[in-house]
């Protein structure tokens, strides 16, 4: 059996992680829709808001959490697409803790507009509550290096989803660890 992938689909809130990773899993002969949001909902006491700062140690257990369940299905041959706000300032733990296991990683960014991912986060109803999506969606806005991982989600999903294919298959989003 063949090693699978992991495909990190991150953007801010509202950048379209879910339709687009949910797709990308389908196109998949054997794909994996991996939703971190569910790391994080299963934390039942103690949880942080993970936009505020003192969230970073959880955030870190849920990003390694996360890490080793997609792992896990690598190792059984599946392309995990996994769905979940990874930002810059996890992705190199992230792609070491999978490179050590010779997983192939890649990493796509979804960023709409602002006021795109504002209308679609209030939207959704489950919270009237947006600052933290303000927060995250300011932590997306430059991201240095890695500007090459992203692809502009303003444009009706079946468009993104097939610019987001079409980005994977070129390998251009693919992370290299420094030797």
């Amino acid at each position: 059996m063949t090693r699978g992938e992991v495909v990190i689909v991150s953007g801010p809130p509202g950048s379209g992680k879910t339709t687009v990773s949910a797709a990308l899993a389908f196109g998949y002969e054997r794909g994996v829709h991996l939703e971190s949001d569910w790391f994080f909902r299963s934390i039942k006491s103690g949880f942080v808001a993970p936009w505020l700062p003192d969230a970073h140690g959880q955030n870190a257990a849920v990003m390694v959490a996360v890490a080793d369940a997609a792992a896990a299905y690598a190792d059984a041959g599946y392309t995990v697409v996994w769905d979940g706000i990874v930002g810059p300032w996890f992705l190199g733990r992230i792609a070491q803790r999978l490179g050590d296991r010779e997983i192939r990683v890649q990493y796509l960014v979804l960023r709409p507009s602002r006021v795109t991912a504002s209308h679609r986060v209030r939207d959704r109803g489950d919270t009237s509550e947006t600052s933290g999506a303000d927060t995250m969606y300011d932590q997306f806005a430059d991201l240095g290096e890695l500007e090459s991982h992203v692809i502009s989600s303003d444009a009706p999903a079946d468009q993104v989803i097939e610019a987001c294919r079409a980005a994977l298959v070129n390998d251009s989003l693919q992370v290299h660890l420094d030797s």
